[in-house]
């Protein structure tokens, strides 16, 4: 491992670096860029600004996924209101102020205007608390800064705050080739880029095959090209030598899928496991299946997927609860069994441990990298539930 991955890991992980924030990241990273440059431009043909402000890779997926929205949003509205509040902020200066109940004003003429399927009312406790997570998710980026704040705004709609722009905002979205109006899919998007190229050749497969490791928790050959799956195939040395210079994971490659393997004790921040408790509890899922495997209660098929029913899936969660209830944080404790199964469920779709086939499901292979279990001899809640609950908003 060389004494520079940790800054290229810092900006694959994050979403950006501001100096304000964290000058010492900022300056090491700065500092250090002719190192790494190179691998970006070159395996991932990706946009890396550098300005006295903040160091953004601006990280566009091979394939888009469902599990690389915002982590700490619930909702679709929290985007609504996210992308309004940008407009708010776009012709705003630097240190400029604004109160809270003219940015609502803003978000609900806008959204009215617009004609938007998602038009907050600000007397339902839900839509307040969205508007909480985006504006906190604001905050955490360093794109608005508080001046003064109470955190009386969920249980009152007429509660007020005092909030600073610091002029980051017109750097949050990407900028696009071509006009994203005519776009029909998320396909698109990725590919806005690339526009009039060949994407099964030359730099952009190389692209497209990096991104695929860096960006996925996976890369399943179903979401691979033929000659993608040929890249890998052929320069599997090559990529693994290159991702060993510059991270700290491990490329695993087998016959259906590609995946980066991390030590959990070097890893800062990643899609999954994460910091929330349903996390864990997936792990644990996870773990009950591949043992469902080894005692051939479940099988392989020849692509490594393992299909399965609803029920025995349900069964499989429910055994995880019975088992590991003590464990659990309250949230997950006192959850009606329906509620929890639905919920574990759509968290492994998310995660694209499991899609839905035929009348069951298919269970892929990161399934089998990613597991946690509890030792029997253990008595204590463990850290592994440490996280945060899913809050039902």
């Amino acid at each position: 491992m060389d004494i520079y991955t940790k800054e290229l890991e810092y900006l694959l992980n994050n979403y950006w670096c501001v100096k304000e924030q964290n000058p010492k990241e900022y300056f090491k990273i700065k500092n250090n860029l002719d190192y790494y440059k190179d691998f970006i431009q070159t395996k991932l043909g990706s946009h890396l600004i550098v300005n006295d402000r903040f160091i953004k890779l601006e990280k566009i997926p091979a394939v888009p996924k469902s599990y690389m929205g915002i982590s700490n949003f619930n909702d679709t509205l929290e985007y609504t209101i996210l992308f309004i509040i940008l407009l708010f902020l776009e012709d705003k200066p630097k240190l400029e102020q604004f109160i809270l109940s003219n940015l609502i004003d803003f978000i609900t003429n806008t959204a009215t205007t617009l004609e938007l399927d998602n038009i907050p009312n600000w007397n339902i406790l839900h839509h307040r608390k969205c508007l909480v997570n985006v504006i906190n998710h604001l905050k955490e980026l360093n794109i608005i800064k508080v001046v003064e704040e109470d955190n009386i705004f969920t249980e009152d709609a007429k509660a007020e705050a005092l909030y600073e722009t610091t002029g980051l905002s017109n750097y949050y979205i990407r900028e696009f080739k071509n006009n994203i109006t005519e776009y029909k899919d998320l396909n698109d998007y990725t590919m806005d880029e690339f526009s009039n190229q060949n994407e099964n050749a030359g730099d952009v497969r190389r692209y497209k095959v990096y991104r695929h490791l860096l960006y996925s928790l996976a890369a399943y050959t179903e979401d691979l090209t033929e000659f993608e799956i040929d890249y890998l195939r052929r320069f599997r040395s090559s990529i693994n030598n290159e991702l060993s210079k510059y991270t700290e994971a491990e490329l695993e490659l087998t016959k259906n899928m590609a995946i980066l393997l991390y030590d959990e004790a070097t890893r800062e921040k990643f899609d999954f496991p994460n910091n929330k408790a349903i996390s864990d509890i997936v792990l644990l899922v996870n773990y009950n299946i591949l043992n469902k495997v080894d005692n051939e209660e479940l099988f392989l098929n020849q692509d490594e997927t393992i299909t399965i029913s609803k029920e025995l899936l349900t069964r499989i969660i429910k055994e995880v609860k019975q088992e590991y209830l003590p464990y659990f944080s309250k949230n997950y404790r006192d959850m009606p069994l329906d509620n929890f199964i639905k919920e574990v469920i759509s968290y492994l779709k998310e995660y694209d441990f499991i899609r839905d086939y035929e009348q069951g499901y298919k269970i892929y292979p990161a399934t089998s990298k990613l597991v946690g279990y509890i030792p029997k001899e253990t008595k204590e809640q463990l850290n592994l539930f440490g996280g945060e609950d899913n809050e039902s908003i």
